[in-house]
């Protein structure tokens, strides 16, 4: 069990989305909140930027 841990703590999909949590919620002084107001907004933009990399990808005209 111990070394699974192990392996699955080198796993960088794993460890930065945790290490990007908790940046976060230091900066919030730990106000769940806030923590998930910035979540919520940052889910939202990423959403909004894959959705306009798609139309722009459907229709061939894409402009940054």
């Amino acid at each position: 069990m111990k070394s699974f841990i192990e392996r699955q703590l080198f796993q960088p999909a794993l460890v930065l989305p945790m290490v990007d949590l908790m940046q976060m919620m230091v900066s919030t002084d730990f106000n769940l909140s806030q923590v998930g107001l910035i979540v919520a907004t940052r889910s939202a933009r990423a959403a909004l930027q894959r959705s306009r990399e798609l139309l722009c990808a459907a229709h061939g005209e894409c402009v940054h």
